[in-house]
C-alpha cells in the first residue's frame, strides 16, 4: 500500500489454501465485534434488475467510465451488507472468494455501527474496482490502486471498523486484519486462540518470505 497509515496495526493470518475457510471462521468470530460488514461489485448489462429478496444496506447501479473491454456490461452493481459476525456468515463470504478480485471488501465492527458508516468508508473501493475492469495495467495504475487501498483502510478504521483484506492465495491463503494500534494486543490475543503466534523478527521473516514468493494482499 502507498501513503501514511498512522496508528494502524496489522495482524497477518497465514494458512494452507485448503484450510482457508476454517481459518476465517475460527478467527473473526472470536473478536469483540458483533457485525461482519461486506461490499461486493459485479458488472451488469443495461436494463438489469437486481433481485429484491436479498437484504442489503444499500444496492445501487452505476455507469462505468470505460466500456471498451466489456461493451455489453456498461454498469456495475454495488451491494453493501451487514451480517452477524458468525462462522456461518463469514464462511459464506469466503466461499465467494474463490477468485480474488477488487470487487470485494469486508470488515468487522461493533453492532452499534450504522450502515451509513460502512457505506461511506467502503465505497472508495468502487474506484479501486473501476481501475481494473478493462485488463489494463501500468505503474501509474498500480500506484493508484495501492493509494486507494490505503485510503480505504484509514477511513474504515476512523469510522470504527477493522477492515479485513484476503491474501492472494499464493503461496499462502489467509488474510490481514487492520486495527487501531491501541487495540493490537487485545486483537491478537482474541484471534490467536489455538494458533501459532509470531511477533517481532519472526513475524517479519514470515511476512517477508510470503512477499518474496509472490504473495500479497488480494486487493492490490
Amino acid at each position: 500500500m502507498e501513503g501514511p497509515l498512522d496508528d494502524v496495526a496489522a495482524v497477518w493470518v497465514f494458512c494452507d489454501p485448503l484450510a482457508e475457510r476454517a481459518a476465517w471462521t475460527s478467527t473473526l468470530p472470536h473478536l469483540n465485534q458483533e457485525k461482519f460488514f461486506t461490499w461486493k461489485a459485479n458488472l451488469r448489462p443495461e436494463g438489469w434488475e437486481p433481485l429484491r429478496d436479498e437484504p442489503s444496506l444499500l444496492r445501487r447501479l452505476r455507469k462505468r467510465a470505460a466500456t471498451h473491454g466489456f461493451p455489453a456490461l456498461p454498469y456495475y452493481e454495488s451491494t453493501f451488507r451487514a451480517l452477524p459476525n458468525t462462522a456461518t456468515a463469514v464462511g459464506r463470504y469466503i466461499d465467494e472468494l474463490k477468485m480474488r478480485s477488487s470487487g470485494f471488501a469486508c470488515a468487522v465492527g461493533e453492532g452499534n455501527e450504522t450502515g451509513d458508516s460502512w457505506v461511506r468508508s467502503s465505497q472508495i473501493m468502487e474506484e479501486h474496482f473501476s481501475l481494473s475492469r478493462d485488463f489494463k495495467n501500468s505503474i501509474d495504475l498500480e500506484a493508484q490502486r495501492r493509494s486507494v487501498t490505503s485510503m480505504y483502510v484509514s477511513l474504515s478504521i476512523q469510522a470504527g471498523f477493522c477492515p479485513v483484506i484476503p491474501l492472494n492465495k499464493h503461496p499462502n491463503a489467509g488474510f490481514t486484519l487492520f486495527c487501531p494500534t491501541r487495540h493490537y494486543a487485545e486483537t491478537l490475543q482474541r484471534m490467536s486462540t489455538g494458533a501459532r503466534v509470531l511477533e517481532g523478527d519472526a513475524a517479519e521473516d514470515q511476512i517477508r518470505g510470503f512477499i518474496e514468493q509472490g504473495g500479497d494482499l488480494a486487493y492490490i
